[in-house]
Protein backbone atom coordinates (compact mmCIF):
# COMPACT_ATOMS: atom_id res chain seq x y z
CA UNK A 1 0.00 0.00 0.00
CA UNK A 2 1.51 3.72 -0.89
CA UNK A 3 2.21 5.74 2.16
CA UNK A 4 -0.38 8.44 0.72
CA UNK A 5 -3.25 6.22 0.24
CA UNK A 6 -2.42 3.83 3.51
CA UNK A 7 -2.37 7.66 5.61
CA UNK A 8 -5.80 8.39 3.72
CA UNK A 9 -6.96 4.78 4.68
CA UNK A 10 -5.86 5.34 8.48
CA UNK A 11 -7.36 8.58 8.30
CA UNK A 12 -10.60 7.24 7.50
CA UNK A 13 -10.25 3.99 9.76
CA UNK A 14 -9.73 6.45 12.71
CA UNK A 15 -12.22 9.40 11.90
CA UNK A 16 -14.71 6.14 11.84
CA UNK A 17 -13.55 4.40 15.33
CA UNK A 18 -13.19 7.94 17.18
CA UNK A 19 -17.03 8.72 15.81
CA UNK A 20 -18.11 5.28 17.39
CA UNK A 21 -15.77 6.14 20.43
CA UNK A 22 -17.54 9.28 20.92
CA UNK A 23 -20.89 8.14 20.96
CA UNK A 24 -20.25 5.99 23.94
CA UNK A 25 -19.33 9.23 26.06
CA UNK A 26 -20.50 12.18 24.53
CA UNK A 27 -23.48 11.91 22.89
CA UNK A 28 -24.15 15.17 21.41
CA UNK A 29 -20.68 15.82 20.44
CA UNK A 30 -20.64 12.90 18.81
CA UNK A 31 -23.81 13.52 16.54
CA UNK A 32 -21.70 16.97 15.52
CA UNK A 33 -18.72 15.27 14.96
CA UNK A 34 -21.01 12.64 12.28
CA UNK A 35 -22.87 14.93 10.51
CA UNK A 36 -19.78 17.08 10.12
CA UNK A 37 -17.91 13.88 8.93
CA UNK A 38 -21.03 13.82 6.67
CA UNK A 39 -20.84 16.93 5.24
CA UNK A 40 -17.18 16.19 4.61
CA UNK A 41 -17.77 13.25 2.61
CA UNK A 42 -16.78 13.43 -1.02
CA UNK A 43 -19.96 14.72 -3.18
CA UNK A 44 -18.83 12.20 -6.11
CA UNK A 45 -17.09 9.12 -7.27
CA UNK A 46 -15.68 8.40 -10.48
CA UNK A 47 -17.00 4.43 -11.42
CA UNK A 48 -15.88 2.44 -14.54
CA UNK A 49 -17.51 -0.41 -15.90
CA UNK A 50 -17.52 -2.36 -19.51
CA UNK A 51 -20.91 -2.55 -21.18
CA UNK A 52 -22.98 -5.84 -21.29
CA UNK A 53 -24.96 -5.98 -23.81
CA UNK A 54 -26.18 -2.46 -25.28
CA UNK A 55 -23.69 -0.27 -23.97
CA UNK A 56 -26.44 2.84 -23.71
CA UNK A 57 -28.73 0.69 -21.87
CA UNK A 58 -26.45 -0.57 -19.74
CA UNK A 59 -25.36 2.99 -18.77
CA UNK A 60 -28.58 3.81 -18.35
CA UNK A 61 -28.98 0.81 -15.89
CA UNK A 62 -26.01 2.01 -14.23
CA UNK A 63 -27.03 5.22 -14.18
CA UNK A 64 -30.77 4.62 -12.32
CA UNK A 65 -28.80 2.42 -9.54
CA UNK A 66 -26.23 5.08 -9.12
CA UNK A 67 -29.59 7.95 -9.21
CA UNK A 68 -31.02 5.35 -6.33
CA UNK A 69 -27.49 5.37 -4.58
CA UNK A 70 -27.40 9.56 -4.30
CA UNK A 71 -30.81 10.01 -2.77
CA UNK A 72 -29.87 7.39 -0.36
CA UNK A 73 -26.21 8.74 0.36
CA UNK A 74 -26.00 12.47 -0.65
CA UNK A 75 -22.93 10.30 -2.78
CA UNK A 76 -23.21 10.65 -6.79
CA UNK A 77 -21.84 8.00 -8.62
CA UNK A 78 -20.32 9.15 -12.37
CA UNK A 79 -20.53 6.27 -14.57
CA UNK A 80 -17.97 5.90 -17.22
CA UNK A 81 -18.02 2.99 -19.79
CA UNK A 82 -14.58 1.58 -21.30
CA UNK A 83 -15.23 -0.19 -24.47
CA UNK A 84 -14.52 -4.01 -24.44
CA UNK A 85 -11.70 -3.90 -26.72
CA UNK A 86 -9.70 -1.09 -24.33
CA UNK A 87 -10.43 -2.22 -21.17
CA UNK A 88 -7.73 -5.25 -21.03
CA UNK A 89 -5.31 -2.45 -21.69
CA UNK A 90 -7.19 -0.01 -19.87
CA UNK A 91 -6.80 -2.00 -16.38
CA UNK A 92 -3.61 -2.62 -17.21
CA UNK A 93 -2.59 0.88 -17.44
CA UNK A 94 -4.24 1.48 -14.33
CA UNK A 95 -2.39 -1.82 -12.39
CA UNK A 96 1.18 0.29 -13.64
CA UNK A 97 -0.12 3.89 -12.13
CA UNK A 98 -1.60 5.14 -15.48
CA UNK A 99 -5.59 6.85 -14.77
CA UNK A 100 -8.01 5.01 -12.74
CA UNK A 101 -11.29 5.64 -11.31
CA UNK A 102 -12.35 4.97 -7.48
CA UNK A 103 -13.87 2.06 -8.12
CA UNK A 104 -13.94 -0.42 -11.25
CA UNK A 105 -16.12 -3.31 -12.66
CA UNK A 106 -12.52 -5.38 -13.14
CA UNK A 107 -11.09 -8.40 -13.83
CA UNK A 108 -7.91 -10.41 -13.87
CA UNK A 109 -7.46 -9.37 -10.24
CA UNK A 110 -4.14 -12.04 -9.36
CA UNK A 111 -2.37 -10.69 -12.51
CA UNK A 112 -3.10 -7.23 -11.88
CA UNK A 113 -2.83 -6.93 -8.36
CA UNK A 114 0.82 -8.49 -8.91
CA UNK A 115 1.84 -6.36 -11.38
CA UNK A 116 0.61 -3.18 -9.25
CA UNK A 117 2.86 -4.16 -6.38
CA UNK A 118 1.18 -3.27 -3.57
CA UNK A 119 1.16 0.69 -5.21
CA UNK A 120 -1.04 0.72 -8.37
CA UNK A 121 -4.18 -1.02 -9.33
CA UNK A 122 -6.33 -3.22 -7.21
CA UNK A 123 -6.75 -2.26 -3.44
CA UNK A 124 -7.34 -4.57 -1.52
CA UNK A 125 -9.96 -4.11 1.12
CA UNK A 126 -9.83 -6.34 3.96
CA UNK A 127 -10.22 -4.29 6.87
CA UNK A 128 -13.30 -3.49 5.92
CA UNK A 129 -14.62 -6.90 4.94
CA UNK A 130 -16.80 -7.72 8.34
CA UNK A 131 -18.14 -3.71 8.18
CA UNK A 132 -19.42 -3.77 4.76
CA UNK A 133 -19.69 -7.22 3.63
CA UNK A 134 -20.82 -9.43 6.54
CA UNK A 135 -21.68 -13.34 5.63
CA UNK A 136 -20.19 -13.35 2.33
CA UNK A 137 -19.37 -17.27 2.50
CA UNK A 138 -22.79 -17.56 3.17
CA UNK A 139 -24.24 -15.02 -0.04
CA UNK A 140 -21.04 -16.09 -2.91
CA UNK A 141 -19.97 -19.42 -4.42
CA UNK A 142 -16.54 -20.45 -3.10
CA UNK A 143 -15.19 -20.22 -6.83
CA UNK A 144 -16.24 -16.47 -7.13
CA UNK A 145 -14.72 -15.59 -3.62
CA UNK A 146 -11.37 -17.14 -4.74
CA UNK A 147 -11.37 -15.12 -8.03
CA UNK A 148 -11.56 -11.56 -5.44
CA UNK A 149 -8.40 -13.35 -3.02
CA UNK A 150 -4.91 -12.80 -4.00
CA UNK A 151 -2.56 -13.26 -0.86
CA UNK A 152 -4.51 -13.84 1.17
CA UNK A 153 -6.22 -10.43 0.54
CA UNK A 154 -10.13 -9.80 -0.11
CA UNK A 155 -10.10 -7.18 -3.13
CA UNK A 156 -13.85 -6.68 -3.77
CA UNK A 157 -17.45 -8.27 -4.63
CA UNK A 158 -17.66 -10.65 -7.73
CA UNK A 159 -20.92 -10.00 -10.00
CA UNK A 160 -20.73 -11.51 -12.90
CA UNK A 161 -19.61 -15.27 -13.79
CA UNK A 162 -18.25 -17.57 -16.57
CA UNK A 163 -19.15 -21.35 -15.31
CA UNK A 164 -18.80 -24.07 -18.16
CA UNK A 165 -20.84 -27.19 -17.72
CA UNK A 166 -20.90 -29.85 -20.13
CA UNK A 167 -23.62 -30.01 -23.26
CA UNK A 168 -24.88 -33.21 -25.23
CA UNK A 169 -27.69 -33.59 -28.13
CA UNK A 170 -30.21 -35.14 -25.76
CA UNK A 171 -31.74 -36.31 -29.28
CA UNK A 172 -28.31 -37.98 -30.07
CA UNK A 173 -28.35 -39.69 -27.06
CA UNK A 174 -31.48 -41.28 -27.22
CA UNK A 175 -30.65 -42.46 -30.76
CA UNK A 176 -28.13 -44.48 -29.07
CA UNK A 177 -29.53 -45.65 -26.46
CA UNK A 178 -28.54 -43.37 -23.54
CA UNK A 179 -31.27 -41.57 -21.18
CA UNK A 180 -28.54 -39.40 -19.11
CA UNK A 181 -25.14 -37.39 -20.25
CA UNK A 182 -21.70 -39.29 -19.54
CA UNK A 183 -21.08 -38.52 -16.05
CA UNK A 184 -17.20 -39.62 -15.80
CA UNK A 185 -14.01 -39.74 -18.68
CA UNK A 186 -15.00 -43.64 -19.27
CA UNK A 187 -18.14 -42.59 -19.93
CA UNK A 188 -17.42 -39.54 -22.37
CA UNK A 189 -15.66 -42.28 -24.40
CA UNK A 190 -17.61 -45.07 -24.73
CA UNK A 191 -20.75 -42.40 -25.59
CA UNK A 192 -18.12 -40.40 -28.04
CA UNK A 193 -17.19 -43.88 -30.09
CA UNK A 194 -21.03 -44.65 -30.01
CA UNK A 195 -22.39 -40.73 -31.17
CA UNK A 196 -19.54 -40.70 -33.70
CA UNK A 197 -20.39 -41.37 -37.22
CA UNK A 198 -18.45 -42.39 -40.40
CA UNK A 199 -19.25 -42.17 -44.30
CA UNK A 200 -16.17 -44.04 -45.34
CA UNK A 201 -13.28 -42.14 -44.13
CA UNK A 202 -15.26 -39.14 -43.55
CA UNK A 203 -16.92 -38.08 -40.36
CA UNK A 204 -20.31 -36.72 -40.22
CA UNK A 205 -20.58 -36.03 -36.77
CA UNK A 206 -18.37 -36.04 -34.22
CA UNK A 207 -18.77 -37.83 -31.03
CA UNK A 208 -17.28 -35.15 -28.51
CA UNK A 209 -15.09 -31.69 -28.27
CA UNK A 210 -13.17 -31.00 -25.16
CA UNK A 211 -14.86 -27.09 -25.20
CA UNK A 212 -16.77 -24.41 -27.25
CA UNK A 213 -13.99 -22.08 -26.06
CA UNK A 214 -11.67 -20.66 -29.76
CA UNK A 215 -8.40 -20.44 -26.93
CA UNK A 216 -7.54 -24.01 -26.77
CA UNK A 217 -5.70 -24.01 -23.49
CA UNK A 218 -9.40 -22.93 -21.55
CA UNK A 219 -10.24 -26.44 -23.35
CA UNK A 220 -7.33 -28.50 -21.69
CA UNK A 221 -7.89 -26.48 -17.80
CA UNK A 222 -10.75 -27.97 -16.32
CA UNK A 223 -9.42 -31.67 -17.56
CA UNK A 224 -6.05 -30.74 -16.04
CA UNK A 225 -8.05 -29.89 -12.84
CA UNK A 226 -10.47 -32.88 -13.20
CA UNK A 227 -6.94 -35.06 -12.51
CA UNK A 228 -6.44 -33.53 -9.43
CA UNK A 229 -3.60 -31.02 -11.02
CA UNK A 230 -2.73 -27.44 -10.46
CA UNK A 231 -0.90 -25.08 -13.10
CA UNK A 232 1.11 -23.65 -10.05
CA UNK A 233 1.85 -23.47 -6.31
CA UNK A 234 -0.44 -21.29 -4.41
CA UNK A 235 2.28 -18.24 -4.14
CA UNK A 236 2.55 -18.46 -7.43
CA UNK A 237 6.49 -18.84 -7.70
CA UNK A 238 6.66 -22.87 -8.90
CA UNK A 239 5.22 -24.34 -12.02
CA UNK A 240 3.37 -27.33 -10.98
CA UNK A 241 2.74 -28.97 -14.44
CA UNK A 242 5.08 -32.16 -14.51
CA UNK A 243 3.00 -34.73 -12.86
CA UNK A 244 1.08 -37.57 -13.50
CA UNK A 245 -1.91 -35.48 -13.63
CA UNK A 246 -0.69 -33.48 -16.82
CA UNK A 247 0.61 -37.13 -18.05
CA UNK A 248 -2.77 -38.46 -17.79
CA UNK A 249 -4.77 -35.81 -18.68
CA UNK A 250 -2.42 -35.33 -22.23
CA UNK A 251 -2.67 -39.33 -23.12
CA UNK A 252 -6.56 -39.92 -22.50
CA UNK A 253 -6.85 -36.16 -24.90
CA UNK A 254 -4.86 -37.54 -27.46
CA UNK A 255 -6.25 -41.35 -26.87
CA UNK A 256 -9.88 -39.41 -27.92
CA UNK A 257 -8.38 -37.96 -30.69
CA UNK A 258 -6.40 -40.54 -32.48
CA UNK A 259 -6.88 -43.98 -30.82
CA UNK A 260 -11.13 -43.70 -30.64
CA UNK A 261 -11.23 -41.25 -33.35
CA UNK A 262 -14.25 -38.96 -31.59
CA UNK A 263 -12.52 -35.55 -31.56
CA UNK A 264 -12.18 -33.42 -34.51
CA UNK A 265 -8.32 -33.40 -34.73
CA UNK A 266 -8.44 -29.84 -36.31
CA UNK A 267 -9.79 -28.72 -32.12
CA UNK A 268 -6.77 -26.24 -31.72
CA UNK A 269 -7.00 -24.66 -35.22
CA UNK A 270 -9.18 -21.02 -35.28
CA UNK A 271 -11.05 -21.44 -37.81
CA UNK A 272 -12.65 -24.49 -35.73
CA UNK A 273 -16.07 -23.60 -34.40
CA UNK A 274 -17.95 -26.30 -32.51
CA UNK A 275 -20.81 -24.53 -31.03
CA UNK A 276 -21.50 -24.37 -34.97
CA UNK A 277 -20.80 -27.66 -35.37
CA UNK A 278 -23.44 -28.72 -32.35
CA UNK A 279 -26.03 -26.70 -33.84
CA UNK A 280 -25.81 -27.93 -37.37
CA UNK A 281 -25.88 -31.91 -35.56
CA UNK A 282 -22.18 -32.53 -36.72
CA UNK A 283 -20.98 -32.61 -33.14
CA UNK A 284 -23.04 -34.60 -30.44
CA UNK A 285 -21.49 -33.64 -27.11
CA UNK A 286 -18.94 -31.11 -25.78
CA UNK A 287 -17.35 -31.39 -21.98
CA UNK A 288 -17.28 -27.45 -21.01
CA UNK A 289 -19.73 -24.82 -22.77
CA UNK A 290 -19.72 -21.33 -21.47
CA UNK A 291 -22.91 -19.91 -19.99
CA UNK A 292 -23.28 -17.58 -22.59
CA UNK A 293 -23.47 -20.24 -25.75
CA UNK A 294 -26.10 -21.83 -24.16
CA UNK A 295 -28.31 -18.50 -23.97
CA UNK A 296 -27.66 -18.36 -27.50
CA UNK A 297 -28.77 -21.65 -28.32
CA UNK A 298 -31.98 -21.01 -26.90
CA UNK A 299 -32.69 -17.58 -28.28
CA UNK A 300 -31.02 -18.07 -31.69
CA UNK A 301 -32.00 -21.90 -32.68
CA UNK A 302 -35.54 -22.08 -31.20
CA UNK A 303 -35.52 -25.58 -33.24
CA UNK A 304 -33.29 -27.04 -31.22
CA UNK A 305 -35.69 -26.89 -28.09
CA UNK A 306 -35.68 -30.18 -26.58
CA UNK A 307 -32.91 -31.45 -28.53
CA UNK A 308 -30.33 -30.65 -25.89
CA UNK A 309 -29.44 -30.40 -22.53
CA UNK A 310 -26.79 -29.36 -19.75
CA UNK A 311 -25.03 -30.99 -17.14
CA UNK A 312 -22.55 -30.76 -14.02
CA UNK A 313 -18.98 -31.86 -15.72
CA UNK A 314 -17.92 -35.62 -15.56
CA UNK A 315 -15.80 -36.95 -12.77
CA UNK A 316 -12.39 -36.92 -13.74
CA UNK A 317 -9.88 -39.38 -12.39
CA UNK A 318 -9.60 -36.77 -9.15
CA UNK A 319 -12.78 -34.75 -8.90
CA UNK A 320 -15.34 -32.69 -10.99
CA UNK A 321 -14.15 -28.98 -11.81
CA UNK A 322 -15.70 -26.45 -14.17
CA UNK A 323 -14.26 -23.77 -15.47
CA UNK A 324 -15.07 -20.32 -13.73
CA UNK A 325 -14.57 -16.81 -14.02
CA UNK A 326 -15.67 -13.83 -12.72
CA UNK A 327 -15.42 -10.37 -12.54
CA UNK A 328 -16.02 -7.61 -9.71
CA UNK A 329 -16.57 -4.37 -8.12
CA UNK A 330 -13.64 -3.25 -6.26
CA UNK A 331 -11.28 -0.31 -5.54
CA UNK A 332 -8.76 1.18 -6.97
CA UNK A 333 -5.03 2.31 -4.97
CA UNK A 334 -5.29 6.45 -4.98
CA UNK A 335 -8.63 7.00 -4.19
CA UNK A 336 -9.23 9.88 -2.09
CA UNK A 337 -12.79 8.24 -1.50
CA UNK A 338 -12.54 5.28 0.33
CA UNK A 339 -15.53 5.16 2.41
CA UNK A 340 -17.82 6.60 0.10
CA UNK A 341 -16.14 3.57 -2.70
CA UNK A 342 -16.93 0.97 -0.26
CA UNK A 343 -20.95 2.19 0.28
CA UNK A 344 -21.38 2.02 -3.07
CA UNK A 345 -19.52 -1.52 -3.97
CA UNK A 346 -22.38 -2.45 -0.72
CA UNK A 347 -24.96 -0.61 -2.79
CA UNK A 348 -24.64 -2.88 -6.41
CA UNK A 349 -23.87 -6.46 -4.25
CA UNK A 350 -27.37 -5.78 -2.39
CA UNK A 351 -29.52 -9.21 -3.56
CA UNK A 352 -32.19 -7.06 -5.11
CA UNK A 353 -29.42 -5.21 -7.22
CA UNK A 354 -27.56 -7.99 -8.37
CA UNK A 355 -30.94 -9.66 -9.44
CA UNK A 356 -31.98 -6.80 -11.37
CA UNK A 357 -28.35 -6.71 -13.02
CA UNK A 358 -28.67 -10.54 -13.82
CA UNK A 359 -32.18 -9.94 -14.88
CA UNK A 360 -30.83 -7.38 -17.17
CA UNK A 361 -27.98 -9.27 -18.58
CA UNK A 362 -29.27 -12.69 -17.95
CA UNK A 363 -25.57 -13.69 -16.97
CA UNK A 364 -24.64 -15.30 -14.30
CA UNK A 365 -24.36 -14.11 -10.86
CA UNK A 366 -22.12 -15.48 -8.32
CA UNK A 367 -24.88 -14.43 -5.61
CA UNK A 368 -26.40 -17.37 -3.82
CA UNK A 369 -29.35 -15.59 -3.70
CA UNK A 370 -29.83 -14.74 -7.05
CA UNK A 371 -29.34 -18.06 -8.50
CA UNK A 372 -31.94 -19.64 -6.34
CA UNK A 373 -34.46 -16.91 -7.41
CA UNK A 374 -37.15 -17.95 -9.86
CA UNK A 375 -35.15 -16.23 -12.56
CA UNK A 376 -32.82 -19.32 -12.38
CA UNK A 377 -34.98 -22.09 -11.70
CA UNK A 378 -37.52 -21.79 -14.44
CA UNK A 379 -35.02 -24.07 -17.15
CA UNK A 380 -33.79 -27.32 -16.42
CA UNK A 381 -30.26 -25.70 -18.54
CA UNK A 382 -30.38 -22.79 -15.89
CA UNK A 383 -30.75 -25.16 -12.78
CA UNK A 384 -27.67 -27.30 -14.09
CA UNK A 385 -25.50 -23.69 -14.78
CA UNK A 386 -26.52 -23.35 -10.88
CA UNK A 387 -25.51 -26.70 -10.11
CA UNK A 388 -22.00 -26.37 -11.75
CA UNK A 389 -21.46 -23.03 -9.88
CA UNK A 390 -20.43 -25.74 -6.93
CA UNK A 391 -17.75 -27.02 -8.75
CA UNK A 392 -16.43 -24.09 -10.47
CA UNK A 393 -12.35 -23.87 -10.09
CA UNK A 394 -10.89 -20.37 -10.77
CA UNK A 395 -9.36 -19.54 -14.24
CA UNK A 396 -7.01 -17.02 -12.56
CA UNK A 397 -3.97 -18.00 -11.09
CA UNK A 398 -1.38 -16.23 -8.83
CA UNK A 399 1.61 -14.91 -11.20
CA UNK A 400 1.10 -11.81 -13.82
CA UNK A 401 3.12 -14.36 -16.10
CA UNK A 402 -0.44 -16.26 -16.38
CA UNK A 403 -1.46 -14.82 -19.09
CA UNK A 404 1.56 -15.43 -21.09
CA UNK A 405 1.55 -18.91 -20.39
CA UNK A 406 -1.81 -19.31 -21.12
CA UNK A 407 -1.70 -17.60 -24.33
CA UNK A 408 -4.13 -19.37 -26.63
CA UNK A 409 -2.11 -19.08 -29.82
CA UNK A 410 1.06 -20.76 -31.28
CA UNK A 411 4.37 -19.94 -28.58
CA UNK A 412 1.99 -20.18 -25.98
CA UNK A 413 3.65 -22.57 -23.43
CA UNK A 414 0.41 -24.64 -22.39
CA UNK A 415 -0.62 -24.23 -25.69
CA UNK A 416 2.64 -25.88 -27.52
CA UNK A 417 2.66 -28.57 -24.61
CA UNK A 418 -0.83 -29.24 -25.99
CA UNK A 419 -0.07 -28.99 -29.87
CA UNK A 420 2.82 -31.12 -29.42
CA UNK A 421 1.24 -33.95 -27.11
CA UNK A 422 -1.99 -34.28 -28.58
CA UNK A 423 -1.96 -33.17 -32.61
CA UNK A 424 1.37 -33.62 -33.61
CA UNK A 425 1.42 -36.94 -31.21
CA UNK A 426 4.98 -36.18 -29.96
CA UNK A 427 6.48 -37.55 -26.34
CA UNK A 428 4.31 -36.55 -23.83
CA UNK A 429 7.08 -36.88 -20.74
CA UNK A 430 9.62 -34.80 -23.08
CA UNK A 431 7.28 -32.07 -23.41
CA UNK A 432 6.17 -31.47 -20.69
CA UNK A 433 9.32 -31.57 -19.42
CA UNK A 434 9.94 -28.89 -22.09
CA UNK A 435 6.94 -26.74 -21.03
CA UNK A 436 7.83 -27.16 -17.11
CA UNK A 437 11.53 -25.58 -17.64
CA UNK A 438 9.43 -22.86 -20.29
CA UNK A 439 6.82 -22.22 -17.81
CA UNK A 440 9.37 -21.84 -14.58
CA UNK A 441 11.64 -19.54 -16.19
CA UNK A 442 8.49 -17.04 -17.02
CA UNK A 443 7.49 -17.11 -13.21
CA UNK A 444 10.95 -15.86 -12.29
CA UNK A 445 10.88 -13.37 -13.87
CA UNK A 446 8.18 -11.97 -12.14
Amino acid sequence: MSKALKKAVQQQVSRRRFLQGSAATVGGLALGSQLNFAQAQASSIEFWSQPYGDAIEWKRLLDGLAAQFADETGIDPSVEIINWPNAGQTWLLAAQGGAHPDVGDMYWLHSNAGIGAGENGPMPITDYKDEYFPNLEERFFESALTDVTWNGEFYGIPWRGDIRPQIVRTDFLAEAGYETAPDTWEEITEYAKALTIRDGDNVTRWGFSFGFSSNAVQQLMPYYWQAGGEFMSEDGETATIDNDAMRTTLSWMRDLVWEHGVVDPNFMEASYTPLDDFVAGTLAMSGSVPDNNVRRLEVDYPELDGSWALEIPAMGPDNRAAYSGAGYWGLLYGTENVEEALQWVEFLSRDENMQAITEYTSGVSPNKNVMASDFWQDRDWKKKIVETLEFGHTSQHPSPAWATISAGEPGGIIYDLMFNTVVKQGDIDAEIARAQERMQAELDKV
